[in-house]
């Protein structure tokens, strides 16, 4: 049994990809963390963590310690994307820079610092909005955004600058590369390619040309040892790594640990090959990662006590609070913890 951790607002990627497969997958249950955090327990499998930038810093340890207590009841257990050591996109690109991988600069704005490359552009650190400005190419510019920011409701807060660093294909076209990882397998998946330089779909941009070098593209999985290595990096075992190429060189944009996967029904014909492909080697590394549990088998957790309190949600009712205090009681979880000596 393969466990998918998602979060109640954003489980459409994962069960995209169940339905749309019809069967053809390894038995594949989705969980919210907010069913986990109200049962205290979760199914028994191989546990795969996504979706961490909708969750607040509370809800983060709580699923670290989801991971570490299926790891004491069996050290065996598979975990993918463990919650107290997989990177999130500001981390990761930070990671991969500071190791000479990536040309990438990324810098906080609430923090005060400022880029040291030019053009950049602003984004939200967490989410998939993408980029919220126009290439900007100097620190005046920059400067001029953010006063534009900060007079419009929009918070420096988790927002980023990031360094643009890609050059066009010789057709004229901005490429965005996208490969899967999945346990100890890269399924490389698509190329986009557009026009401008921010490349979110190349849905009009295709040719026979163009689609017979997507398709060699998938056959030949030709950046797999390179995606493996960063993506170990950023410890992380799940999720589509979105890259590109400048100077010759792979650039990692980010690695999406609750990717959308291709619809294997419907869609355009000319890339049925490719969708095919794409789902052999998903049924085959999802095997390969697949535990013999039940799903009857659950284990029960108890979360940090100074978590529990943030982890509630208002909508349960008076009630039914009232039996999940109950319950961490009855499972000595409500004790507070000793203080460190010396504090």
């Amino acid at each position: 049994m393969i466990i998918y951790f998602v979060h109640e607002l954003n489980q459409n990627p994962a069960l995209k990809l169940v339905t749309t497969a019809r069967g053809q997958l390894p038995k594949i249950q989705i969980v919210t963390y907010q069913s986990a955090f109200r049962a205290l327990s979760f199914p028994a499998g191989t546990l795969i963590f996504s979706d961490f930038e909708f969750l607040n810093g509370f809800e983060l340890m709580a699923a670290a310690e989801m991971a570490e207590t299926a790891l004491r009841k069996d050290p065996t257990t598979r975990i993918l994307n463990h919650p107290a050591r997989a990177c999130e996109r500001y981390v990761l690109l930070r990671r991969l820079h500071a190791e000479g991988l990536n040309p990438t600069e990324v810098t906080r704005l609430e923090t005060g610092e400022r880029p040291t490359r030019y053009p950049v552009f602003l984004r939200m650190e967490d989410g998939c909005w993408g980029a919220e400005t126009p290439l900007l190419h100097d620190a005046e510019e920059l400067e001029r955004i953010l006063v534009t920011f900060r007079t419009s409701a929009r918070p420096l807060k988790r927002r980023v600058t990031v360094s643009f660093e890609g050059e066009p294909d010789a057709d004229g076209y901005h490429r965005k590369y996208g490969a899967f990882r999945v346990g100890d397998a890269i399924i490389p998946q698509h190329i986009l390619r557009s026009s401008g330089w921010s490349v979110k779909s190349g849905r009009n941009e295709y040719d026979p040309e163009f689609l017979s070098e997507e398709l060699t593209f998938v056959h030949k999985n030709p950046h797999q040892d390179h995606l493996m290595h960063v993506s170990d990096l950023g410890d992380l075992q799940f999720g589509r790594i979105d890259y590109g190429f400048a100077g010759g060189r792979p650039v990692i944009y980010e690695i999406n640990p609750n990717p959308t996967f291709p619809r294997f029904r419907g869609g355009n014909p000319d890339r049925e090959e490719r969708r095919g492909i794409i789902l052999d080697r998903l049924r085959a590394a999802f095997q390969a990662i697949d535990s013999e549990e039940m799903t009857r088998v659950r284990i029960r957790f108890t979360p940090h006590v100074h978590t529990q309190k943030y982890i509630q949600l208002h909508r349960w009712g008076r009630i039914r609070r009232g039996l999940w205090r109950l319950k961490l009681r009855l499972r000595g979880g409500g004790a507070k913890p000793e203080r460190p000596e010396g504090t």
